[in-house]
Protein backbone atom coordinates (compact mmCIF):
# COMPACT_ATOMS: atom_id res chain seq x y z
CA UNK A 1 0.00 0.00 0.00
CA UNK A 2 1.39 3.46 -0.78
CA UNK A 3 1.08 5.48 2.26
CA UNK A 4 1.25 8.82 0.52
CA UNK A 5 -1.91 8.68 -0.79
CA UNK A 6 -3.20 11.01 2.16
CA UNK A 7 -1.46 13.71 4.10
CA UNK A 8 -1.09 13.78 8.05
CA UNK A 9 -4.16 15.76 8.05
CA UNK A 10 -5.91 13.22 6.23
CA UNK A 11 -5.03 10.08 8.56
CA UNK A 12 -5.53 12.35 11.47
CA UNK A 13 -9.08 12.67 10.74
CA UNK A 14 -9.35 8.93 10.31
CA UNK A 15 -7.68 8.71 13.66
CA UNK A 16 -10.42 11.08 15.05
CA UNK A 17 -13.32 9.44 13.44
CA UNK A 18 -12.39 5.74 14.62
CA UNK A 19 -12.36 7.29 18.31
CA UNK A 20 -16.07 8.48 18.05
CA UNK A 21 -17.75 4.92 18.95
CA UNK A 22 -15.44 4.20 21.59
CA UNK A 23 -16.41 7.47 23.41
CA UNK A 24 -19.98 6.23 22.61
CA UNK A 25 -18.86 2.78 24.55
CA UNK A 26 -17.71 4.31 27.32
CA UNK A 27 -20.42 7.13 27.27
CA UNK A 28 -23.27 4.37 28.09
CA UNK A 29 -21.22 2.29 29.84
CA UNK A 30 -20.41 5.26 32.35
CA UNK A 31 -24.45 5.43 33.15
CA UNK A 32 -24.45 8.08 30.68
CA UNK A 33 -22.88 10.18 33.09
CA UNK A 34 -19.94 13.01 31.80
CA UNK A 35 -19.89 14.36 28.59
CA UNK A 36 -18.23 11.90 26.08
CA UNK A 37 -21.21 12.06 24.01
CA UNK A 38 -20.24 15.58 23.19
CA UNK A 39 -16.68 14.86 23.14
CA UNK A 40 -17.71 12.22 20.11
CA UNK A 41 -19.36 14.90 18.71
CA UNK A 42 -16.24 17.68 18.69
CA UNK A 43 -14.30 15.02 17.57
CA UNK A 44 -16.53 14.21 14.29
CA UNK A 45 -16.31 18.32 13.84
CA UNK A 46 -12.54 18.31 13.89
CA UNK A 47 -12.53 14.83 11.75
CA UNK A 48 -14.64 16.86 8.75
CA UNK A 49 -12.12 19.92 9.13
CA UNK A 50 -8.87 17.44 8.86
CA UNK A 51 -10.46 15.44 5.72
CA UNK A 52 -11.49 18.87 4.19
CA UNK A 53 -7.96 20.10 4.66
CA UNK A 54 -6.82 16.46 3.23
CA UNK A 55 -8.77 16.93 0.45
CA UNK A 56 -8.66 20.75 -1.27
CA UNK A 57 -4.28 20.95 0.22
CA UNK A 58 -3.74 17.33 -0.82
CA UNK A 59 -5.49 15.33 -2.91
CA UNK A 60 -6.39 18.35 -5.34
CA UNK A 61 -2.65 18.33 -5.75
CA UNK A 62 -2.23 14.74 -7.36
CA UNK A 63 -1.42 14.65 -10.52
CA UNK A 64 -0.14 11.55 -12.72
CA UNK A 65 2.79 10.64 -13.55
CA UNK A 66 4.22 10.92 -17.16
CA UNK A 67 7.61 11.40 -17.21
CA UNK A 68 8.21 7.15 -18.17
CA UNK A 69 5.27 7.82 -20.82
CA UNK A 70 7.30 10.77 -22.56
CA UNK A 71 10.56 9.44 -21.97
CA UNK A 72 9.25 6.27 -23.83
CA UNK A 73 7.97 8.66 -26.59
CA UNK A 74 11.05 10.70 -27.39
CA UNK A 75 13.10 7.60 -28.11
CA UNK A 76 10.60 6.14 -30.05
CA UNK A 77 11.00 9.27 -32.20
CA UNK A 78 14.81 9.65 -31.91
CA UNK A 79 14.69 6.20 -32.93
CA UNK A 80 12.21 6.63 -35.90
CA UNK A 81 14.08 10.17 -36.67
CA UNK A 82 17.36 7.74 -37.09
CA UNK A 83 15.71 5.14 -39.48
CA UNK A 84 14.09 7.68 -41.76
CA UNK A 85 18.01 9.56 -42.26
CA UNK A 86 19.88 6.56 -42.88
CA UNK A 87 17.60 5.71 -45.20
CA UNK A 88 18.19 8.84 -46.76
CA UNK A 89 21.66 8.89 -46.46
CA UNK A 90 22.55 7.19 -50.10
CA UNK A 91 20.70 9.19 -51.86
CA UNK A 92 22.33 13.00 -51.35
CA UNK A 93 25.81 14.19 -52.01
CA UNK A 94 27.59 13.98 -48.53
CA UNK A 95 29.08 17.67 -48.96
CA UNK A 96 29.09 19.55 -45.25
CA UNK A 97 29.92 23.13 -44.59
CA UNK A 98 30.30 24.11 -41.34
CA UNK A 99 27.31 26.25 -40.55
CA UNK A 100 25.23 22.75 -41.24
CA UNK A 101 23.64 20.84 -38.42
CA UNK A 102 23.42 17.18 -38.54
CA UNK A 103 20.89 16.96 -40.78
CA UNK A 104 21.90 19.56 -42.84
CA UNK A 105 23.32 17.06 -45.56
CA UNK A 106 19.78 16.15 -47.17
CA UNK A 107 18.85 17.79 -49.79
CA UNK A 108 15.39 19.13 -48.72
CA UNK A 109 15.03 21.19 -51.91
CA UNK A 110 14.69 18.19 -53.59
CA UNK A 111 12.47 16.01 -51.56
CA UNK A 112 8.89 16.06 -52.35
CA UNK A 113 6.24 17.09 -51.06
CA UNK A 114 5.52 13.15 -48.81
CA UNK A 115 9.31 13.20 -48.02
CA UNK A 116 9.09 16.58 -46.63
CA UNK A 117 6.09 16.10 -44.39
CA UNK A 118 7.80 12.80 -43.18
CA UNK A 119 10.45 14.64 -42.44
CA UNK A 120 9.00 17.52 -40.83
CA UNK A 121 7.04 15.58 -38.30
CA UNK A 122 10.52 14.77 -36.83
CA UNK A 123 11.78 18.19 -36.83
CA UNK A 124 14.00 17.67 -39.57
CA UNK A 125 13.51 21.24 -41.80
CA UNK A 126 14.36 22.89 -38.52
CA UNK A 127 16.73 25.82 -39.53
CA UNK A 128 19.61 26.89 -37.57
CA UNK A 129 19.05 29.59 -35.11
CA UNK A 130 21.31 31.81 -36.61
CA UNK A 131 18.88 31.52 -39.68
CA UNK A 132 15.72 31.66 -37.67
CA UNK A 133 17.45 35.54 -36.26
CA UNK A 134 18.69 36.52 -39.61
CA UNK A 135 14.89 36.19 -41.00
CA UNK A 136 13.61 38.21 -38.07
CA UNK A 137 15.62 41.08 -38.39
CA UNK A 138 15.58 41.15 -41.67
CA UNK A 139 11.00 41.77 -40.97
CA UNK A 140 11.52 44.21 -39.15
CA UNK A 141 10.33 47.50 -39.94
CA UNK A 142 11.36 50.64 -38.67
CA UNK A 143 8.57 52.85 -36.76
CA UNK A 144 9.31 57.06 -38.09
CA UNK A 145 5.49 57.70 -35.93
CA UNK A 146 5.50 61.04 -33.39
CA UNK A 147 5.00 58.33 -30.71
CA UNK A 148 8.59 56.61 -31.72
CA UNK A 149 10.29 59.67 -31.41
CA UNK A 150 9.24 61.43 -28.62
CA UNK A 151 9.45 57.70 -26.64
CA UNK A 152 6.08 57.60 -26.24
CA UNK A 153 6.03 53.95 -27.12
CA UNK A 154 8.43 52.54 -24.60
CA UNK A 155 7.51 51.02 -21.36
CA UNK A 156 8.56 52.22 -18.26
CA UNK A 157 10.81 49.81 -16.49
CA UNK A 158 9.95 48.79 -13.01
CA UNK A 159 8.65 46.39 -10.75
CA UNK A 160 5.14 44.31 -12.25
CA UNK A 161 2.58 45.42 -9.87
CA UNK A 162 0.73 42.17 -10.01
CA UNK A 163 4.21 39.91 -9.53
CA UNK A 164 3.85 40.87 -5.78
CA UNK A 165 0.16 39.78 -5.42
CA UNK A 166 -0.07 36.59 -7.74
CA UNK A 167 1.98 33.24 -5.89
CA UNK A 168 3.23 30.65 -7.76
CA UNK A 169 0.82 27.52 -7.65
CA UNK A 170 1.56 24.40 -5.44
CA UNK A 171 3.80 21.92 -6.61
CA UNK A 172 2.05 18.81 -7.68
CA UNK A 173 2.46 15.71 -6.32
CA UNK A 174 3.25 12.97 -8.65
CA UNK A 175 1.74 9.60 -8.49
CA UNK A 176 1.07 6.44 -10.84
CA UNK A 177 -2.57 6.79 -12.67
CA UNK A 178 -3.56 3.53 -10.30
CA UNK A 179 -2.63 5.78 -6.98
CA UNK A 180 -4.34 8.71 -8.23
CA UNK A 181 -7.63 6.71 -8.53
CA UNK A 182 -7.07 5.22 -5.24
CA UNK A 183 -6.77 8.56 -3.44
CA UNK A 184 -9.81 9.87 -4.41
CA UNK A 185 -11.32 7.07 -3.98
CA UNK A 186 -9.91 6.49 -0.22
CA UNK A 187 -10.62 10.60 0.15
CA UNK A 188 -14.50 10.47 -1.01
CA UNK A 189 -15.21 7.42 1.03
CA UNK A 190 -13.39 9.37 4.27
CA UNK A 191 -15.67 12.49 3.88
CA UNK A 192 -18.80 10.28 3.68
CA UNK A 193 -17.84 8.14 6.55
CA UNK A 194 -17.74 11.23 8.79
CA UNK A 195 -20.84 12.72 7.44
CA UNK A 196 -22.30 9.55 8.50
CA UNK A 197 -20.67 9.56 11.75
CA UNK A 198 -21.62 13.33 12.26
CA UNK A 199 -25.37 12.49 11.98
CA UNK A 200 -24.89 9.84 14.23
CA UNK A 201 -23.50 11.58 17.13
CA UNK A 202 -26.35 14.62 16.30
CA UNK A 203 -28.97 12.13 16.84
CA UNK A 204 -27.19 10.94 20.12
CA UNK A 205 -26.46 13.84 21.96
CA UNK A 206 -30.51 14.63 21.04
CA UNK A 207 -31.22 11.23 22.40
CA UNK A 208 -29.33 11.51 25.49
CA UNK A 209 -30.35 15.27 26.19
CA UNK A 210 -34.35 13.89 25.96
CA UNK A 211 -33.48 10.26 28.23
CA UNK A 212 -31.33 13.13 30.85
CA UNK A 213 -34.88 16.10 30.94
CA UNK A 214 -36.72 14.52 33.72
CA UNK A 215 -33.79 12.70 35.38
CA UNK A 216 -33.08 14.60 38.23
CA UNK A 217 -29.36 13.55 38.58
CA UNK A 218 -28.39 13.51 34.88
CA UNK A 219 -30.32 16.90 33.24
CA UNK A 220 -28.13 19.49 32.25
CA UNK A 221 -28.79 22.96 30.35
CA UNK A 222 -32.56 22.90 30.32
CA UNK A 223 -34.13 24.42 27.11
CA UNK A 224 -37.54 25.18 26.18
CA UNK A 225 -38.96 22.23 24.68
CA UNK A 226 -42.01 20.67 24.16
CA UNK A 227 -42.72 18.68 27.32
CA UNK A 228 -44.53 15.64 24.92
CA UNK A 229 -40.80 15.07 23.88
CA UNK A 230 -39.30 15.07 26.83
CA UNK A 231 -41.81 12.80 28.14
CA UNK A 232 -42.01 10.59 25.47
CA UNK A 233 -38.63 9.50 26.42
CA UNK A 234 -38.47 9.55 30.48
CA UNK A 235 -41.90 9.41 31.75
CA UNK A 236 -41.88 11.64 34.55
CA UNK A 237 -43.75 11.08 38.02
CA UNK A 238 -46.98 13.00 38.85
CA UNK A 239 -46.48 13.22 42.19
CA UNK A 240 -42.70 13.52 43.26
CA UNK A 241 -40.59 14.46 46.67
CA UNK A 242 -37.46 16.56 46.76
CA UNK A 243 -34.15 14.66 46.82
CA UNK A 244 -32.39 14.87 49.74
CA UNK A 245 -29.30 16.01 48.48
CA UNK A 246 -30.58 18.55 46.10
CA UNK A 247 -28.25 19.62 43.38
CA UNK A 248 -29.27 23.90 43.72
CA UNK A 249 -31.78 25.58 45.79
CA UNK A 250 -35.31 25.68 45.41
CA UNK A 251 -35.53 29.30 43.85
CA UNK A 252 -32.81 27.76 41.33
CA UNK A 253 -35.31 24.60 40.43
CA UNK A 254 -37.61 27.30 40.38
CA UNK A 255 -35.66 29.08 37.58
CA UNK A 256 -35.24 25.64 35.83
CA UNK A 257 -38.86 24.91 35.33
CA UNK A 258 -39.01 28.58 34.06
CA UNK A 259 -36.08 28.06 31.35
CA UNK A 260 -37.78 24.13 30.60
CA UNK A 261 -41.01 26.51 29.50
CA UNK A 262 -42.87 25.00 31.87
CA UNK A 263 -44.95 27.14 34.53
CA UNK A 264 -45.98 26.61 38.48
CA UNK A 265 -46.96 27.65 41.20
CA UNK A 266 -44.91 27.88 44.48
CA UNK A 267 -46.45 27.68 47.78
CA UNK A 268 -44.73 28.78 50.98
CA UNK A 269 -45.26 30.17 54.62
CA UNK A 270 -42.03 32.01 54.20
CA UNK A 271 -42.17 35.47 53.43
CA UNK A 272 -38.79 36.22 52.14
CA UNK A 273 -39.02 33.36 49.95
CA UNK A 274 -42.22 34.37 48.52
CA UNK A 275 -41.30 37.97 47.62
CA UNK A 276 -37.67 36.55 46.18
CA UNK A 277 -39.88 33.85 44.06
CA UNK A 278 -42.07 36.65 42.97
CA UNK A 279 -39.73 38.45 40.07
CA UNK A 280 -39.52 37.92 36.33
CA UNK A 281 -37.63 34.67 35.46
CA UNK A 282 -36.29 33.91 31.87
CA UNK A 283 -36.95 31.45 29.52
CA UNK A 284 -33.65 32.16 27.98
CA UNK A 285 -30.04 32.57 28.55
CA UNK A 286 -29.64 35.96 29.22
CA UNK A 287 -32.94 37.55 30.07
CA UNK A 288 -34.81 36.28 26.96
CA UNK A 289 -38.09 35.50 26.93
CA UNK A 290 -39.41 36.54 30.20
CA UNK A 291 -41.90 35.83 32.23
CA UNK A 292 -43.92 37.29 35.12
CA UNK A 293 -44.51 35.49 38.25
CA UNK A 294 -47.46 37.00 40.19
CA UNK A 295 -47.77 36.99 44.18
CA UNK A 296 -51.60 36.11 45.05
CA UNK A 297 -51.76 37.69 48.38
CA UNK A 298 -50.84 40.80 46.03
CA UNK A 299 -54.36 40.85 43.68
CA UNK A 300 -56.69 39.74 46.86
CA UNK A 301 -60.00 38.65 44.98
CA UNK A 302 -59.22 39.43 42.07
CA UNK A 303 -57.46 36.53 41.08
CA UNK A 304 -59.43 33.48 42.06
CA UNK A 305 -58.35 29.98 41.67
CA UNK A 306 -59.81 29.16 37.94
CA UNK A 307 -57.88 32.02 37.13
CA UNK A 308 -54.45 30.87 38.10
CA UNK A 309 -55.60 27.51 36.90
CA UNK A 310 -56.11 28.70 33.13
CA UNK A 311 -53.00 31.18 33.01
CA UNK A 312 -50.45 28.07 34.17
CA UNK A 313 -52.32 25.54 31.86
CA UNK A 314 -51.43 28.04 29.09
CA UNK A 315 -48.30 29.06 30.35
CA UNK A 316 -48.44 32.73 30.48
CA UNK A 317 -47.79 33.22 33.85
CA UNK A 318 -46.35 31.35 37.43
CA UNK A 319 -47.78 32.36 40.17
CA UNK A 320 -47.20 32.40 44.52
CA UNK A 321 -48.70 31.41 47.40
CA UNK A 322 -47.72 32.69 50.89
CA UNK A 323 -50.87 30.99 52.74
CA UNK A 324 -51.34 27.32 53.83
CA UNK A 325 -54.87 27.90 53.65
CA UNK A 326 -55.05 29.65 50.61
CA UNK A 327 -52.82 26.35 49.16
CA UNK A 328 -54.64 24.06 50.48
CA UNK A 329 -57.85 25.40 48.89
CA UNK A 330 -55.81 26.22 45.48
CA UNK A 331 -55.46 22.00 45.58
CA UNK A 332 -58.86 21.32 45.80
CA UNK A 333 -59.60 23.42 43.14
CA UNK A 334 -56.60 22.15 40.89
CA UNK A 335 -58.11 18.81 40.88
CA UNK A 336 -61.68 19.67 40.67
CA UNK A 337 -60.67 21.16 37.32
CA UNK A 338 -58.19 18.61 36.44
CA UNK A 339 -61.21 16.43 36.41
CA UNK A 340 -62.87 18.22 34.00
CA UNK A 341 -60.28 18.51 31.46
CA UNK A 342 -59.70 14.27 31.99
CA UNK A 343 -63.01 14.11 30.71
CA UNK A 344 -61.74 15.72 27.38
CA UNK A 345 -58.64 14.18 27.00
CA UNK A 346 -57.03 17.55 27.52
CA UNK A 347 -53.32 17.91 28.20
CA UNK A 348 -51.01 20.91 29.21
CA UNK A 349 -48.24 21.69 26.37
CA UNK A 350 -46.19 22.55 28.77
CA UNK A 351 -45.62 21.03 31.89
CA UNK A 352 -47.49 22.64 35.14
CA UNK A 353 -45.53 22.33 38.70
CA UNK A 354 -47.10 22.87 42.23
CA UNK A 355 -44.48 23.12 44.21
CA UNK A 356 -45.94 22.35 48.18
CA UNK A 357 -43.16 24.23 50.30
CA UNK A 358 -45.31 24.37 53.47
CA UNK A 359 -45.53 22.34 56.76
CA UNK A 360 -48.71 21.17 56.35
CA UNK A 361 -48.54 17.53 54.13
CA UNK A 362 -50.70 16.82 52.25
CA UNK A 363 -53.16 13.29 52.51
CA UNK A 364 -52.53 10.29 50.98
CA UNK A 365 -55.80 10.14 49.36
CA UNK A 366 -54.74 13.91 47.78
CA UNK A 367 -51.94 12.42 46.38
CA UNK A 368 -53.43 9.67 44.75
CA UNK A 369 -55.87 11.46 43.48
CA UNK A 370 -53.43 14.43 42.13
CA UNK A 371 -51.01 11.25 40.68
CA UNK A 372 -53.99 10.13 39.02
CA UNK A 373 -55.33 13.45 37.34
CA UNK A 374 -51.91 15.03 36.58
CA UNK A 375 -50.52 12.09 34.78
CA UNK A 376 -53.23 12.65 32.26
CA UNK A 377 -53.45 16.63 31.83
CA UNK A 378 -49.40 17.22 32.73
CA UNK A 379 -49.79 18.43 35.91
CA UNK A 380 -47.03 17.40 39.00
CA UNK A 381 -46.71 18.15 42.21
CA UNK A 382 -43.49 18.63 43.39
CA UNK A 383 -43.21 17.76 47.72
CA UNK A 384 -40.49 19.78 49.48
CA UNK A 385 -40.72 18.68 53.37
CA UNK A 386 -41.44 15.43 53.11
CA UNK A 387 -39.61 12.08 52.21
CA UNK A 388 -40.65 8.82 50.27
Amino acid sequence: MNWDLFSLTGYASIALWLCMPLFWLLHFLSGRRGWLVHLALLLGVAAFVLAKVNSHAYISRIQVDRSEQIKQQRERQQLAQQAATEAREDEVAQIRFAEDNADDFLDAAGMDQSDLEYLQSFGGDSEPEWKQEKQQRSYKTVDDSLESQIGATETAEGIDSGAGIESDPPEPILMSGRDKLAANRFDAANLMVIRVMLCLAVVLVVVDYLGRANCYELAYFPLPLPSSWVDAMTPRDAVAFRSCSPRRSLLEELDIFTRRGESFVYVTEDAVSAAEAARTHARLPLGGWPVEVLNVANFDSKVNDEFVFETLWFGRNSFVVNSSERAEQLLAKFIDLMADRRTTRARAKQAVHVVWDVDAPVPEAVRQRFANLGQATGYTLLLCREEA
